[in-house]
Protein backbone atom coordinates (compact mmCIF):
# COMPACT_ATOMS: atom_id res chain seq x y z
CA UNK A 1 0.00 0.00 0.00
CA UNK A 2 2.64 2.29 0.82
CA UNK A 3 4.43 2.07 -2.17
CA UNK A 4 1.16 2.50 -4.14
CA UNK A 5 1.14 6.17 -2.48
CA UNK A 6 5.09 6.41 -3.14
CA UNK A 7 4.43 5.75 -7.06
CA UNK A 8 1.34 8.19 -6.80
CA UNK A 9 3.39 10.96 -5.26
CA UNK A 10 6.43 10.68 -7.40
CA UNK A 11 4.14 10.85 -10.38
CA UNK A 12 2.24 13.82 -9.05
CA UNK A 13 5.35 15.45 -8.14
CA UNK A 14 6.57 14.77 -11.85
CA UNK A 15 3.44 16.13 -13.13
CA UNK A 16 4.32 19.89 -11.01
CA UNK A 17 7.86 19.77 -11.96
CA UNK A 18 6.76 19.83 -15.61
CA UNK A 19 4.20 22.55 -15.47
CA UNK A 20 6.81 25.02 -13.44
CA UNK A 21 8.83 24.37 -16.45
CA UNK A 22 6.30 24.37 -19.37
CA UNK A 23 5.30 27.50 -17.55
CA UNK A 24 8.61 28.86 -17.35
CA UNK A 25 9.36 28.48 -20.92
CA UNK A 26 5.95 30.02 -22.01
CA UNK A 27 6.80 33.11 -20.13
CA UNK A 28 10.15 33.51 -21.69
CA UNK A 29 9.72 31.61 -25.24
CA UNK A 30 11.00 34.00 -27.92
CA UNK A 31 10.34 32.83 -31.78
CA UNK A 32 13.15 32.58 -33.81
CA UNK A 33 12.76 35.00 -36.67
CA UNK A 34 15.30 33.79 -39.07
CA UNK A 35 13.12 32.09 -41.49
CA UNK A 36 10.28 34.32 -41.09
CA UNK A 37 12.96 37.49 -42.10
CA UNK A 38 13.99 34.86 -44.79
CA UNK A 39 10.68 34.36 -46.19
CA UNK A 40 10.01 38.07 -46.24
CA UNK A 41 13.50 39.15 -47.93
CA UNK A 42 12.31 36.31 -50.57
CA UNK A 43 8.47 38.18 -51.11
CA UNK A 44 10.78 41.50 -51.10
CA UNK A 45 13.46 40.33 -53.56
CA UNK A 46 10.88 39.03 -56.35
CA UNK A 47 11.36 40.37 -59.35
CA UNK A 48 10.10 43.59 -60.14
CA UNK A 49 12.87 44.50 -62.81
CA UNK A 50 13.90 44.03 -65.84
CA UNK A 51 17.37 46.18 -66.20
CA UNK A 52 18.91 49.06 -64.79
CA UNK A 53 16.95 52.45 -64.64
CA UNK A 54 18.90 55.08 -66.32
CA UNK A 55 20.93 57.25 -64.04
CA UNK A 56 21.31 60.56 -65.82
CA UNK A 57 17.49 61.50 -66.67
CA UNK A 58 15.18 62.15 -69.27
CA UNK A 59 17.83 63.86 -71.80
CA UNK A 60 18.55 60.13 -72.60
CA UNK A 61 15.55 59.06 -74.09
CA UNK A 62 14.13 62.05 -75.11
CA UNK A 63 16.59 63.30 -77.77
CA UNK A 64 16.91 64.72 -81.80
CA UNK A 65 17.89 62.03 -84.10
CA UNK A 66 20.46 63.91 -85.94
CA UNK A 67 22.84 66.91 -85.36
CA UNK A 68 23.51 69.39 -88.25
CA UNK A 69 26.00 72.09 -88.71
CA UNK A 70 25.14 74.69 -90.99
CA UNK A 71 27.93 77.65 -91.86
CA UNK A 72 27.00 79.64 -94.73
CA UNK A 73 27.37 77.31 -98.13
CA UNK A 74 28.91 73.89 -95.91
CA UNK A 75 26.50 72.23 -93.97
CA UNK A 76 27.55 68.77 -92.07
CA UNK A 77 26.29 66.36 -89.60
CA UNK A 78 26.25 63.47 -87.09
CA UNK A 79 24.33 60.82 -86.00
CA UNK A 80 22.73 61.16 -82.42
CA UNK A 81 24.87 58.73 -80.00
CA UNK A 82 24.34 59.64 -76.14
CA UNK A 83 27.98 61.05 -75.93
CA UNK A 84 27.38 63.32 -78.88
CA UNK A 85 24.20 65.13 -77.89
CA UNK A 86 25.33 65.08 -74.09
CA UNK A 87 28.49 67.39 -75.40
CA UNK A 88 26.40 69.60 -77.88
CA UNK A 89 23.22 69.99 -75.21
CA UNK A 90 25.28 70.22 -71.86
CA UNK A 91 26.54 74.67 -72.43
CA UNK A 92 22.28 74.59 -72.70
CA UNK A 93 21.27 72.59 -69.60
CA UNK A 94 20.70 74.56 -66.52
CA UNK A 95 20.08 77.95 -67.97
CA UNK A 96 17.25 80.28 -68.30
CA UNK A 97 15.41 81.73 -70.75
CA UNK A 98 14.73 84.94 -70.20
CA UNK A 99 12.56 86.11 -72.99
CA UNK A 100 10.67 83.89 -75.48
CA UNK A 101 8.26 85.31 -78.50
CA UNK A 102 6.28 83.40 -80.30
CA UNK A 103 5.76 84.04 -84.40
CA UNK A 104 3.65 82.66 -87.17
CA UNK A 105 3.69 82.44 -90.54
CA UNK A 106 0.88 81.65 -93.51
CA UNK A 107 3.69 80.77 -95.81
CA UNK A 108 6.97 80.07 -95.95
CA UNK A 109 8.62 80.46 -92.62
CA UNK A 110 11.59 82.66 -92.54
CA UNK A 111 13.31 83.72 -89.93
CA UNK A 112 14.47 87.70 -90.42
CA UNK A 113 17.36 87.05 -87.79
CA UNK A 114 19.20 84.10 -88.17
CA UNK A 115 22.54 83.79 -89.07
CA UNK A 116 24.21 81.81 -91.52
CA UNK A 117 26.13 79.66 -88.87
CA UNK A 118 23.86 77.82 -86.86
CA UNK A 119 23.19 74.11 -84.95
CA UNK A 120 20.00 72.49 -85.72
CA UNK A 121 18.89 69.22 -83.62
CA UNK A 122 16.50 68.02 -85.77
CA UNK A 123 13.57 65.22 -83.70
CA UNK A 124 11.20 62.70 -85.26
CA UNK A 125 8.52 63.73 -83.37
CA UNK A 126 6.60 66.75 -82.50
CA UNK A 127 6.75 67.54 -78.07
CA UNK A 128 5.64 70.21 -75.80
CA UNK A 129 8.74 72.91 -75.83
CA UNK A 130 8.20 73.47 -72.29
CA UNK A 131 8.54 69.86 -71.68
CA UNK A 132 12.00 69.26 -73.32
CA UNK A 133 12.82 72.85 -71.97
CA UNK A 134 11.92 71.68 -68.13
CA UNK A 135 12.70 68.35 -68.51
CA UNK A 136 15.65 67.12 -70.60
CA UNK A 137 17.59 70.45 -70.28
CA UNK A 138 16.80 71.63 -66.67
CA UNK A 139 15.97 75.06 -68.60
CA UNK A 140 14.33 77.15 -66.30
CA UNK A 141 11.93 78.64 -69.31
CA UNK A 142 8.48 81.01 -69.51
CA UNK A 143 7.09 79.73 -72.96
CA UNK A 144 3.39 79.54 -75.08
CA UNK A 145 1.53 77.14 -73.60
CA UNK A 146 1.25 73.96 -75.97
CA UNK A 147 3.36 74.63 -78.33
CA UNK A 148 4.90 72.22 -79.87
CA UNK A 149 7.99 71.52 -82.33
CA UNK A 150 10.26 69.00 -83.74
CA UNK A 151 13.70 71.38 -84.57
CA UNK A 152 15.52 73.45 -82.60
CA UNK A 153 17.92 75.80 -83.85
CA UNK A 154 20.82 76.85 -82.02
CA UNK A 155 22.15 80.67 -82.62
CA UNK A 156 23.26 83.29 -81.17
CA UNK A 157 23.31 87.04 -80.00
CA UNK A 158 25.58 89.60 -80.29
CA UNK A 159 26.27 89.67 -76.63
CA UNK A 160 27.41 86.52 -76.75
CA UNK A 161 24.51 84.56 -75.48
CA UNK A 162 22.65 81.20 -76.88
CA UNK A 163 19.41 81.97 -79.32
CA UNK A 164 17.26 79.02 -79.65
CA UNK A 165 14.25 78.97 -82.44
CA UNK A 166 12.01 75.74 -81.82
CA UNK A 167 9.87 75.57 -84.87
CA UNK A 168 6.58 73.36 -85.23
CA UNK A 169 6.58 70.45 -87.47
CA UNK A 170 4.26 71.99 -90.00
CA UNK A 171 7.20 74.84 -90.63
CA UNK A 172 4.26 77.26 -90.13
CA UNK A 173 5.33 78.58 -85.99
CA UNK A 174 8.57 79.08 -84.02
CA UNK A 175 9.55 80.57 -80.91
CA UNK A 176 12.10 82.51 -80.33
CA UNK A 177 13.93 82.42 -77.40
CA UNK A 178 16.73 84.70 -75.49
CA UNK A 179 18.55 82.15 -72.87
CA UNK A 180 21.57 82.97 -70.26
CA UNK A 181 23.49 80.35 -71.98
CA UNK A 182 27.05 81.73 -73.20
CA UNK A 183 27.77 81.16 -76.72
CA UNK A 184 31.64 80.34 -76.19
CA UNK A 185 31.20 77.60 -74.26
CA UNK A 186 28.64 75.95 -76.98
CA UNK A 187 31.51 77.11 -79.69
CA UNK A 188 33.73 75.28 -77.78
CA UNK A 189 32.16 72.44 -77.69
CA UNK A 190 30.85 72.63 -81.43
CA UNK A 191 34.51 72.88 -82.58
CA UNK A 192 35.46 69.62 -80.53
CA UNK A 193 32.50 67.22 -82.58
CA UNK A 194 32.55 68.70 -85.60
CA UNK A 195 35.95 66.76 -86.57
CA UNK A 196 33.23 63.60 -86.38
CA UNK A 197 30.80 65.25 -88.70
CA UNK A 198 30.26 64.10 -92.43
CA UNK A 199 29.01 66.48 -95.33
CA UNK A 200 24.93 66.84 -95.45
CA UNK A 201 22.71 67.72 -98.47
CA UNK A 202 20.01 70.58 -97.86
CA UNK A 203 17.02 68.98 -99.41
CA UNK A 204 13.66 71.58 -100.80
CA UNK A 205 10.41 68.65 -101.00
CA UNK A 206 7.78 71.56 -100.85
CA UNK A 207 7.01 75.11 -100.33
CA UNK A 208 7.45 74.74 -96.85
CA UNK A 209 10.55 73.54 -97.01
CA UNK A 210 12.45 76.51 -99.33
CA UNK A 211 14.24 77.94 -96.22
CA UNK A 212 17.59 77.21 -94.82
CA UNK A 213 15.96 76.80 -91.46
CA UNK A 214 13.19 74.46 -92.72
CA UNK A 215 15.46 72.29 -95.15
CA UNK A 216 15.61 68.68 -94.89
CA UNK A 217 18.77 67.68 -94.10
CA UNK A 218 20.48 63.80 -94.73
CA UNK A 219 23.80 62.45 -95.76
CA UNK A 220 25.25 63.46 -98.96
CA UNK A 221 27.50 60.10 -99.37
CA UNK A 222 26.63 58.07 -96.79
CA UNK A 223 30.21 55.13 -97.07
CA UNK A 224 31.67 51.96 -95.38
CA UNK A 225 28.54 51.38 -93.00
CA UNK A 226 28.90 48.34 -90.93
CA UNK A 227 25.67 45.59 -90.23
CA UNK A 228 25.52 44.08 -86.57
CA UNK A 229 24.65 41.31 -85.29
CA UNK A 230 23.04 40.89 -81.99
CA UNK A 231 22.38 37.88 -79.55
CA UNK A 232 18.57 38.43 -77.35
CA UNK A 233 18.46 37.22 -73.55
CA UNK A 234 14.93 36.60 -72.73
CA UNK A 235 12.71 39.06 -70.54
CA UNK A 236 10.61 36.57 -67.47
CA UNK A 237 6.75 36.94 -68.24
CA UNK A 238 6.67 36.50 -64.65
CA UNK A 239 8.50 39.57 -63.91
CA UNK A 240 6.52 41.64 -66.36
CA UNK A 241 3.38 40.27 -64.62
CA UNK A 242 5.09 41.33 -61.31
CA UNK A 243 5.45 45.06 -62.17
CA UNK A 244 2.22 45.23 -64.06
CA UNK A 245 -0.28 43.77 -61.92
CA UNK A 246 -0.98 44.59 -58.46
CA UNK A 247 -1.80 40.82 -57.06
CA UNK A 248 -2.13 37.48 -58.59
CA UNK A 249 -3.17 36.84 -61.71
CA UNK A 250 -5.54 33.87 -63.57
CA UNK A 251 -3.44 31.98 -66.32
CA UNK A 252 -5.41 31.18 -69.58
CA UNK A 253 -3.79 29.65 -72.09
CA UNK A 254 -4.60 28.49 -75.73
CA UNK A 255 -3.84 26.34 -78.74
CA UNK A 256 -2.78 29.54 -81.14
CA UNK A 257 0.54 29.66 -78.49
CA UNK A 258 -0.66 32.81 -76.68
CA UNK A 259 -1.35 32.96 -73.19
CA UNK A 260 -3.69 35.42 -71.40
CA UNK A 261 -3.19 36.57 -67.79
CA UNK A 262 -5.54 38.76 -65.91
CA UNK A 263 -6.79 39.75 -62.34
CA UNK A 264 -9.36 42.63 -61.45
CA UNK A 265 -7.31 45.58 -62.58
CA UNK A 266 -5.64 44.20 -66.13
CA UNK A 267 -5.09 41.38 -68.62
CA UNK A 268 -1.90 40.60 -70.54
CA UNK A 269 -0.78 38.60 -73.78
CA UNK A 270 1.77 37.04 -74.43
CA UNK A 271 2.87 35.09 -77.78
CA UNK A 272 5.31 32.64 -77.68
CA UNK A 273 6.47 32.70 -81.44
CA UNK A 274 6.58 36.41 -81.76
CA UNK A 275 7.79 36.84 -78.07
CA UNK A 276 5.51 39.98 -77.83
CA UNK A 277 3.99 41.03 -74.44
CA UNK A 278 0.84 43.99 -74.37
CA UNK A 279 -0.89 44.86 -71.38
CA UNK A 280 -3.82 46.77 -70.75
CA UNK A 281 -5.04 48.38 -67.62
CA UNK A 282 -8.60 47.73 -67.14
CA UNK A 283 -8.90 50.04 -63.93
CA UNK A 284 -8.25 53.03 -65.70
CA UNK A 285 -10.89 54.81 -67.99
CA UNK A 286 -10.58 53.62 -71.49
CA UNK A 287 -10.07 57.12 -73.04
CA UNK A 288 -5.87 57.34 -73.23
CA UNK A 289 -4.18 60.93 -72.37
CA UNK A 290 -3.59 62.95 -75.31
CA UNK A 291 -1.51 65.59 -73.39
CA UNK A 292 2.00 64.81 -73.98
CA UNK A 293 3.26 67.31 -71.56
CA UNK A 294 1.92 64.43 -68.92
CA UNK A 295 2.02 61.08 -70.98
CA UNK A 296 6.12 62.34 -71.89
CA UNK A 297 7.58 62.63 -68.03
CA UNK A 298 4.96 60.22 -66.76
CA UNK A 299 5.97 57.28 -69.29
CA UNK A 300 9.68 57.79 -69.10
CA UNK A 301 9.28 57.43 -65.24
CA UNK A 302 7.35 54.40 -65.00
CA UNK A 303 9.23 52.55 -68.08
CA UNK A 304 12.73 53.64 -66.28
CA UNK A 305 11.64 52.56 -62.63
CA UNK A 306 11.62 49.21 -63.81
CA UNK A 307 14.67 49.29 -65.91
CA UNK A 308 12.28 49.30 -68.80
CA UNK A 309 14.92 50.85 -71.27
CA UNK A 310 16.94 47.34 -71.60
CA UNK A 311 18.59 48.97 -74.42
CA UNK A 312 19.62 52.14 -76.84
CA UNK A 313 15.30 53.36 -76.52
CA UNK A 314 14.83 56.75 -77.66
CA UNK A 315 11.38 58.36 -78.10
CA UNK A 316 10.64 57.82 -81.98
CA UNK A 317 6.99 58.80 -82.10
CA UNK A 318 3.83 60.27 -80.40
CA UNK A 319 0.40 59.59 -81.70
CA UNK A 320 -1.43 63.08 -80.03
CA UNK A 321 -4.91 61.96 -81.23
CA UNK A 322 -4.58 58.01 -79.73
CA UNK A 323 -2.09 59.35 -76.91
CA UNK A 324 0.29 56.57 -77.93
CA UNK A 325 4.16 56.85 -77.80
CA UNK A 326 6.69 54.94 -79.31
CA UNK A 327 9.96 54.10 -77.68
CA UNK A 328 12.05 52.76 -80.36
CA UNK A 329 15.91 51.12 -80.29
CA UNK A 330 18.80 53.07 -81.59
CA UNK A 331 22.05 51.73 -82.56
CA UNK A 332 25.00 53.61 -82.86
CA UNK A 333 22.93 57.01 -82.86
CA UNK A 334 20.89 55.60 -85.60
CA UNK A 335 17.17 54.56 -85.56
CA UNK A 336 16.23 50.91 -85.98
CA UNK A 337 13.71 49.51 -87.79
CA UNK A 338 11.16 46.28 -88.32
CA UNK A 339 8.30 45.11 -89.65
CA UNK A 340 7.45 43.09 -86.58
CA UNK A 341 7.81 45.98 -83.95
CA UNK A 342 10.65 43.83 -82.02
CA UNK A 343 12.59 46.84 -82.00
CA UNK A 344 10.15 49.23 -79.93
CA UNK A 345 7.70 49.52 -76.62
CA UNK A 346 4.67 51.12 -77.33
CA UNK A 347 2.92 52.59 -74.07
CA UNK A 348 -0.07 54.99 -73.64
CA UNK A 349 -0.69 57.19 -70.36
CA UNK A 350 -4.32 57.11 -68.19
CA UNK A 351 -5.38 59.52 -65.98
CA UNK A 352 -3.76 57.58 -62.92
CA UNK A 353 -1.26 55.25 -64.42
CA UNK A 354 -0.59 53.18 -67.28
CA UNK A 355 -2.94 52.43 -69.88
CA UNK A 356 -1.00 49.90 -72.28
CA UNK A 357 1.94 48.91 -72.60
CA UNK A 358 3.72 46.73 -75.38
CA UNK A 359 6.92 45.28 -75.98
CA UNK A 360 9.11 42.13 -77.24
CA UNK A 361 10.57 40.28 -74.47
CA UNK A 362 13.67 40.46 -75.40
CA UNK A 363 16.87 42.40 -74.29
CA UNK A 364 20.32 42.46 -76.67
CA UNK A 365 22.97 40.12 -74.85
CA UNK A 366 25.59 41.06 -77.21
CA UNK A 367 26.14 42.78 -80.20
CA UNK A 368 29.06 42.61 -82.71
CA UNK A 369 29.99 43.22 -85.90
CA UNK A 370 28.32 41.08 -88.55
CA UNK A 371 31.55 40.54 -90.33
CA UNK A 372 30.11 41.13 -93.73
CA UNK A 373 31.92 43.79 -95.86
CA UNK A 374 31.09 48.11 -95.42
CA UNK A 375 28.30 48.85 -97.62
CA UNK A 376 27.91 52.75 -99.18
CA UNK A 377 24.50 53.48 -99.71
CA UNK A 378 23.34 56.32 -102.59
CA UNK A 379 24.08 59.51 -101.55
CA UNK A 380 21.15 61.89 -100.63
CA UNK A 381 20.78 64.04 -103.90
CA UNK A 382 20.34 60.60 -106.05
CA UNK A 383 17.86 59.46 -103.43
CA UNK A 384 15.74 62.56 -103.75
CA UNK A 385 15.99 63.01 -108.06
CA UNK A 386 14.49 58.94 -107.79
CA UNK A 387 11.71 59.89 -105.70
CA UNK A 388 11.11 63.15 -106.97
CA UNK A 389 10.79 61.26 -110.43
CA UNK A 390 9.03 58.51 -109.43
CA UNK A 391 5.14 58.84 -110.57
CA UNK A 392 3.78 56.39 -107.92
CA UNK A 393 5.32 59.16 -105.16
CA UNK A 394 4.07 62.48 -104.13
CA UNK A 395 7.13 63.83 -102.90
CA UNK A 396 5.78 66.81 -101.42
CA UNK A 397 5.07 64.56 -99.25
CA UNK A 398 8.46 63.69 -97.90
CA UNK A 399 9.16 65.00 -94.42
CA UNK A 400 12.55 63.52 -93.45
CA UNK A 401 14.92 61.07 -94.90
CA UNK A 402 18.04 59.00 -92.77
CA UNK A 403 20.18 56.33 -92.09
CA UNK A 404 18.80 53.81 -90.39
CA UNK A 405 19.45 49.67 -89.66
CA UNK A 406 16.68 47.51 -90.70
CA UNK A 407 16.09 44.93 -87.83
CA UNK A 408 16.15 41.12 -89.78
CA UNK A 409 14.74 38.47 -87.36
CA UNK A 410 16.97 35.37 -87.82
CA UNK A 411 16.66 32.38 -84.97
CA UNK A 412 18.43 29.95 -84.78
CA UNK A 413 17.68 26.45 -84.96
CA UNK A 414 20.48 24.53 -84.77
CA UNK A 415 20.35 25.49 -80.39
CA UNK A 416 18.42 23.32 -78.55
CA UNK A 417 16.83 26.34 -77.27
CA UNK A 418 16.11 28.81 -79.91
CA UNK A 419 18.31 31.78 -79.57
CA UNK A 420 16.72 34.84 -80.98
CA UNK A 421 19.69 36.77 -83.37
CA UNK A 422 19.12 39.74 -85.93
CA UNK A 423 20.98 41.22 -88.14
CA UNK A 424 21.05 45.16 -88.28
CA UNK A 425 21.74 46.50 -91.57
CA UNK A 426 22.25 50.10 -92.97
CA UNK A 427 19.26 51.66 -95.43
CA UNK A 428 17.71 54.48 -95.95
CA UNK A 429 14.60 55.63 -94.50
CA UNK A 430 12.01 58.11 -95.51
CA UNK A 431 9.39 59.42 -93.60
CA UNK A 432 6.33 59.75 -96.28
CA UNK A 433 2.63 61.14 -95.36
CA UNK A 434 4.12 60.84 -91.48
CA UNK A 435 5.50 57.17 -91.65
CA UNK A 436 8.53 55.31 -92.11
CA UNK A 437 9.47 53.45 -95.24
CA UNK A 438 12.39 51.89 -96.41
CA UNK A 439 13.85 53.48 -99.54
CA UNK A 440 14.82 50.61 -102.20
CA UNK A 441 14.97 50.80 -106.14
CA UNK A 442 13.64 54.58 -106.60
CA UNK A 443 10.83 53.93 -104.47
CA UNK A 444 9.04 53.27 -100.56
CA UNK A 445 8.12 50.45 -99.45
Amino acid sequence: MRSKELIKSMILFLLVLMSVVLTYMTWNFSPDLADVDKQEHSDESKPNTIGKPLNQGMNQVITPYQVIYSKGEDTKGMEATRSNINEMTKPLKNQRVIQSEQMHSNHNLIIPDLSDDFLVLDFTYDMPLATYLGQALNINAKVPNNFKFNRLLVDRTKDGKVKLYAISKDRHNVVRMMTTAKQDKFTQKLESLRKKMQPYTEIITNKDTIDKATHIFAPSAPKNLKSYHTIYNRISVDTMNSILFNDSVVVRSSKSGTTTYNNNTGVANYNDDSEKYRYTNLSEDENRSTNMQDSIPSTYDYINNHGGFTDDYRLFSTDNKKGELTYQMFLNGRPTFNDDDLNNIKVSWGNKGVFSYARALLKANVTIDSGEDEQDLPGAESVRSELANNPNIDFEKVTNMTIGYKMENQPDKSDIEIQRNSEFKPQWYVEYNGEWLTYKDGGLE
